[in-house]
C-alpha cells in the first residue's frame, strides 16, 4: 500500500518481523506536524462548503514501522492516547517481548486455559474462524515456522534453508485445530505441547482498528490511520472528499490504482518487501502454514478493503498465501473487496472482485 501526496509515494512496510525493532518504544517520539508531509493522504475531492476544519498530523514509529495519524475534531491529548492504546497492544501481541500476553501463552503448557484480555481472545476466536474458512492458509500457530525460516525474534543459525526434517518438526507444532479461543472469561488454550502463535499476519490491522476507536472515543469525526501501509479512514479529507490511498506497484513503479475510501479500511499482502535470500533463493515472508514453506507462485500482491483494518489484514494474507487461483476463488467465496496483481510474461495482471471496483479509481 502507499499513500500520494502532491506526487510524493511513500512505500507500504509489509513484515511478519513487524515487532523487531520494539515498535512501540519509539511511538513516545511522535511529532506533530503542522503541514502535509509524505505520510499520509490528503487527496479528497475540491468543493466543499464553508471553513474546513482543522486538520493535525501526527507521526511516529511502532510495530517496527512507521506509523502516521491525520485528523479532525479530536478533544483532548491525542498522542498520548493513542501511545497508550499501542503501548497496551504491544504488551498484548508482541511475540519480542517476554512479558506480552502472547509470548507468556507460548511458553505456557498445554492442556489448560490461559487468561488472556478481552481484545486478544477476540482476535484469537476471529483468526480462528478465518483459519476455518480458509483450509488453514490463515494460521496464528504458524510461529514455529515463521522462526525456522528467519521470519522471526530468533535469528537463524546459518544462511541456508532449514532441511525437510526440521521443517517436518516444525509442522508437528503448527496447526489451528489445536488451538482453542473462548470470549468468557477471555482465555486461550492449546491442545498441543509446543504450540505458538504469531499475530503479526493480523496484528498491524489489529493495531489500526484500535487506534482509530480511540481517536473515535476522542470524538474525531475524520481520520486516517496509517501503520505501515495498513489503513482505516472515516468521514473527508482535508480538502473534502474521500481519503484518497494508492497501491503500489510490486516492482516499485508509479501506482496504477487509487482507492478512494471514507468509512473503511485497507491492508495489502505482498511478496515483494520482506524477503531473505537462502541458497540463492528469495524467500517471501509469506509462509504456507499447509506446506511449510515460504509461498512461490505468481501473486505478487493482494490488498482487500474491508470495514476493519483487522479483517482486511487477515484475508490479504489469507489470499496471499493461497496463491492467484485459490485466492481468486476464495476472495470471491467471501464476497471480498479484493485486487490481486499477478506476475505475468509482460509484466503484472491486475484482477479485481466486483465490490472492489466501487473504491477504485485507475
Amino acid at each position: 500500500m502507499v499513500g500520494l501526496v502532491d506526487g510524493a509515494v511513500f512505500r507500504h512496510e509489509s513484515s511478519l518481523a513487524g515487532w523487531m525493532t520494539g515498535w512501540v518504544r519509539h511511538f513516545v517520539t511522535l511529532i506533530f506536524w503542522r503541514r502535509m508531509t509524505t505520510w499520509v493522504l490528503a487527496l479528497g475531492a475540491l468543493g466543499a462548503c464553508g471553513p474546513p476544519p482543522a486538520y493535525h498530523h501526527y507521526r511516529g514509529e511502532a510495530m517496527g514501522t512507521q506509523v502516521a495519524l491525520t485528523y479532525a475534531g479530536c478533544a483532548g491529548d491525542v498522542a498520548a492516547a493513542v501511545a497508550h492504546e499501542l503501548q497496551q497492544v504491544d504488551a498484548q501481541l508482541s511475540t519480542w517481548r517476554p512479558d506480552s500476553e502472547a509470548a507468556r501463552f507460548n511458553a505456557s503448557a498445554a492442556g489448560d486455559w490461559f487468561p488472556v484480555s478481552a481484545p486478544v481472545a477476540a482476535l484469537a476466536i476471529e483468526a480462528l474462524a478465518l483459519s476455518r474458512r480458509s483450509g488453514g492458509a490463515f494460521d496464528l500457530t504458524v510461529a514455529p515456522l515463521v522462526q525456522l525460516w528467519g521470519f522471526g525474534s530468533e535469528a537463524p543459525a546459518n544462511g541456508s534453508a532449514p532441511s525437510s526434517e526440521a521443517v517436518a518438526a516444525a509442522m508437528r507444532r503448527v496447526g489451528w485445530r489445536n488451538l482453542e479461543a473462548r470470549p468468557d472469561p477471555p482465555a486461550l488454550r492449546k491442545r498441543l505441547a509446543g504450540l505458538s502463535l504469531d499475530f503479526s499476519a493480523i496484528g498491524k490491522g489489529h493495531g489500526v482498528d484500535r487506534v482509530a476507536e480511540r481517536l473515535e472515543g476522542l470524538g474525531c469525526h475524520s481520520y486516517l490511520v496509517d501503520i505501515g501501509g495498513e489503513v482505516r479512514t472515516l468521514g473527508l479529507g482535508p480538502k473534502g472528499g474521500s481519503w484518497r490511498i494508492g497501491v503500489e506497484q510490486p516492482d516499485g513503479g508509479a501506482p496504477r490504482w487509487v482507492l478512494r475510501l471514507s468509512g473503511q479500511s485497507a491492508a495489502t499482502s505482498g511478496d515483494y518487501r520482506n524477503f531473505r535470500m537462502l541458497d540463492g533463493r528469495r524467500l517471501s515472508h509469506a509462509i504456507d502454514p499447509r506446506a511449510g514453506q515460504p509461498v512461490s507462485h505468481a501473486l505478487a500482491s493482494v490488498t482487500v478493503v474491508a470495514a476493519r483494518a483487522a479483517q482486511a489484514d487477515g484475508l490479504a494474507t489469507a489470499i496471499q498465501v493461497l496463491g492467484p487461483n485459490a485466492g481468486w476463488r476464495f476472495a470471491q467465496d467471501e464476497r471480498a473487496a479484493a485486487l490481486l496483481l499477478v506476475r505475468g510474461e509482460s509484466g503484472f495482471e491486475h484482477r479485481y472482485t466486483e465490490s472492489m471496483s466501487q473504491f477504485l479509481q485507475p
